[in-house]
């Protein structure tokens, strides 16, 4: 235990150097982006609530009629 605590201490000041040592990526501009992505991110999101919700309310109204 006491070689990984000690491993973890040496190895996160070396992070900065090796971001320095990387290839630097353009990043596109706002405009360039397109926004389907983040469309349907919304969309499967929205509908995988809905689908949670509406999984919860059936299990419920199975339950009450199971007490009945």
């Amino acid at each position: 235990m006491k070689k990984f605590i000690s491993g973890i201490g040496l190895w996160l000041p070396a992070w900065p150097v090796l971001a320095q040592q990387a290839a630097e990526v353009p990043i596109p501009s706002a405009a360039d982006a397109s926004p389907v992505a983040m469309i349907v991110f919304i969309v499967i999101f929205v509908a995988m609530i809905g689908g949670f919700l509406g999984y919860i309310w059936m299990k419920g109204r199975s339950e009450n009629k199971d007490d009945k």
